[in-house]
């Protein structure tokens, strides 16, 4: 079938009427109509029944019609990739990130690479991990910022430096709290599907310790507003909690402390240009400086971009 009338066709199975689909294409309803019937002709076989007026697929259209769907997701990662690689992109980042580094040090970055590359245009969106590693696999965006993420193929991972994550209870609180603690006070859990999440329950278990939360929440921003708000304590990242620590909420050190790493993530088929590789210069700066403010170390990373020796 030429692509033409695979656009008919897809067109036709999204909108159910030939009308529809010809508005859809931008072409007259007789021109749709004649799509169809060349890309039947082509087949050997009829796609559409007309049934008391409405047009209704066959058999065969419907076993064909999620392929045409794949072919058409596919055509348009070809199109987003080649608008991506166009010369006037070349100046900008598409940049990626979790929400607990979207308030804290993004911003940071962002203003400092501006004295350096005042020229970079920036394209800013949050979402959670699996999402960014998406959108990094499809060249739809430049570099993710996130928490200890695996080896994942085609993604290239930098980390950055290594941060722990805190206690944060109603003011006034205990300035150190151990892991045995959270099951005497309401807790305010994270999602299960959030690494951090994930990481505290490993740590949890393998002490032995059952946490039942009374509330459980996506992101430690509204962790942190819950807390504030006196509705419980919880754990949350040291990044979250010094973007957002007001008179209402007390942090404490967790004992023993549970490390996370932060990595840049980006596609390892792409070489970086020379304003993406300097932000993440800048990004790990600000971490640092952000690990400066905790009293703690930064991490030492090598030049593979592995975290070696104590953080702790």
């Amino acid at each position: 079938m030429r692509l033409r009338s695979v656009e008919a066709l897809h067109a036709l199975f999204r909108t159910g009427a030939i009308s529809r689909a010809a508005r859809l294409l931008g072409i007259s309803q007789p021109a749709a109509s004649k799509l169809v019937r060349h890309a039947e002709q082509q087949l050997g076989f009829a796609l559409f029944e007309r049934v008391k007026g409405r047009l209704v697929p066959t058999r065969e259209a419907e076993i064909l019609a999620p392929e045409i769907e794949k072919l058409f997701r596919q055509l348009e990662h070809v199109q987003r990739l080649g608008q991506n690689l166009g010369p006037e992109r070349q100046g900008r980042i598409r940049l990626g990130c979790i929400p607990s580094l979207a308030l804290s040090i993004v911003p940071s970055a962002i203003h400092a690479l501006q004295q350096v590359h005042p020229q970079v245009r920036y394209e800013v969106l949050t979402q959670h991990t699996n999402e960014l590693v998406e959108g990094i696999l499809a060249q739809d965006i430049d570099i993710a910022l996130a928490y200890d993420h695996p080896p994942s193929a085609g993604i290239r991972i930098e980390k950055l430096c290594r941060g722990h994550m805190v206690f944060i209870q109603p003011a006034p609180g205990a300035e150190e709290v151990r892991l045995e603690d959270l099951s005497r006070v309401p807790m305010i859990g994270l999602a299960s599907e959030d690494p951090l999440g994930r990481l505290l329950r490993q740590k949890l278990n393998a002490e032995g310790i059952s946490l039942a939360p009374q509330i459980e929440v996506q992101t430690y921003y509204l962790a942190c507003a819950l807390v504030a708000k006196g509705c419980g304590a919880s754990v949350v990242d040291m990044f979250t909690a010094l973007s957002l620590m007001t008179s209402n909420i007390a942090v404490a050190q967790l004992r023993p402390a549970i490390h996370f790493d932060v990595v840049a993530l980006s596609n390892e088929l792409r070489p970086l240009p020379r304003h993406c590789v300097d932000f993440i210069a800048e990004v790990r700066r600000q971490c640092r400086a952000a690990l400066a403010q905790t009293g703690q170390p930064a991490a030492r990373v090598n030049r593979s971009g592995s975290a070696g020796g104590s953080n702790s």
